[in-house]
């Protein structure tokens, strides 16, 4: 069996700023696995920056990439834990507002995990949020430049990158799954882990 070996990547925006316990929760992360590494790249938007990180990804010898955002951060060894379900794409929860308090990641097409309807164990989704996304390096091989993309729908709504790269996995016959057990810190003005944890 190949050891895991994972690249911690971390888009960031143009003045490069990160919340030091992102940083400090990376560094530790990759101490967790021999030649583990992680990548932050500030040159463009997300999508950009998320491509060049991939690219780097694909030069090496990394069985594993893993994203985590410039302001969130879940619990430690959370990444080993993942591992162990070996699923092609594994997301894990991260507070968003989307007119209420929901999560990152679908489970139906076009419908935000809410409080209420998120399933309490590991479940199969259609959608993972960018934050805690781990994807098999199998999944980025068989996909086409650009990986990451966002898009203007008919709608006038942006359609995430990361939403998207789930589309385009599921197309191919990948899946994708969520762990709701792993909750990011998401340090979005406030706590929102914090703020939704009162229900």
């Amino acid at each position: 069996m190949i050891e895991p070996k994972v690249l911690i990547g971390t888009p960031l925006p143009s003045d490069w700023r990160i919340d030091l316990r992102v940083a400090g929760w990376c560094w530790r992360e990759v101490n967790f696995g021999p030649g583990w590494e992680w990548a932050a790249e500030a040159v463009g938007g997300t999508d950009d920056n998320k491509n060049i990180i991939t690219q780097k990804f694909l030069k090496g010898d990394f069985t594993h990439l893993f994203f985590m955002n410039n302001d969130t951060w879940p619990p430690p060894n959370t990444i080993n834990k993942l591992l162990l379900h070996d699923k092609d794409i594994i997301g894990i929860l991260t507070p968003m507002y989307h007119g209420s308090r929901g999560w990152m990641g679908q489970k139906e097409k076009n419908k935000y995990l809410t409080l209420k309807d998120c399933p309490k164990e590991l479940f199969q989704g259609i959608r993972a949020g960018g934050p805690g996304m781990l994807i098999k390096r199998k999944v980025i091989e068989a996909m086409e430049w650009p990986y990451w993309e966002s898009k203007v729908l008919e709608d006038g709504t942006q359609q995430s990158e990361d939403y998207l790269f789930c589309d385009k996995a599921v197309e191919l016959g990948f899946e994708v799954w969520i762990d709701p057990t792993f909750r990011c810190i998401h340090m979005h003005i406030t706590n929102m882990l914090e703020v939704f944890s009162g229900d």
